[in-house]
């Protein structure tokens, strides 16, 4: 079931902030700071409400932060735990 997650986290990213990005460099543990994930505050949100809708669940406010969004394994733990 992670791998499904991941799978579907990278298509989101993909699809919404790193259409520039060869999917091939997006590895699980890649530092998304180092692709401009989390840089600009509007495509963050975008991002996160596209998470929202693939999954079917609410991030909450509080949860956002730099740890979240570090790589799609953190991403993944965070949406499993809301699966």
């Amino acid at each position: 079931m992670e791998e499904n997650i991941n799978r579907r986290i990278r298509k989101v990213l993909i699809e919404k902030m790193l259409s520039e990005v060869d999917p091939a460099e997006i590895k699980d543990d890649t530092p998304l700071i180092e692709l401009g994930v989390g840089a600009d505050s509007v495509a963050t949100l975008e991002l996160l409400v596209a998470l929202e809708s693939e999954f079917k669940i609410s991030i909450d406010e509080e949860d956002i932060n730099q740890n979240l969004l570090e790589n799609i394994d953190s991403i993944a733990e965070y949406i499993g735990k809301r699966l």
